[in-house]
């Protein structure tokens, strides 16, 4: 195959590294989703969400193990993100808003609704 193509190929199959205000992220994963379901908590509004999920994946691509410890300790956790942010901008926020959503937006596309096979019976029926 030709070098055309096979970029075309990697583009459409592998997600490009995503990277905030300079910082790497590592990628979402159903770990990295764990640990913010551990991390986080029913109060939660949506813009803590979103800083602590950028800044969670920033942790987990610098230092794995020290992510997950701090994950485990909500309100160290919580101590955390918020000094991480203590600099950010409304402009920071919407950058970090918008990131948040096309990595959620390209993992959803990855799921698929099973199809019945004709003449089974539903399940839970």
């Amino acid at each position: 195959m030709n070098d055309i193509l096979n970029e075309a190929l990697e583009s459409a199959f592998v997600a490009p590294q995503r990277q905030f205000k300079g910082e790497l992220l590592a990628p979402y994963t159903e770990g990295s989703r764990l640990l913010m379901v551990q991390s986080r908590s029913d109060e939660d509004s949506t813009q803590f969400f979103i800083w602590a999920f950028v800044f969670t994946h920033i942790q987990l691509h610098k230092n794995r193990k020290e992510a997950i410890k701090l994950c485990w300790n909500k309100d160290l956790f919580r101590e955390s993100v918020l000094d991480w942010i203590a600099d950010k901008t409304e402009s920071d926020r919407d950058e970090a808003s918008n990131l948040v959503a096309s990595i959620l937006d390209e993992a959803n596309k990855g799921q698929v609704e099973s199809i019945p096979t004709p003449g089974a019976t539903a399940q839970g029926n």
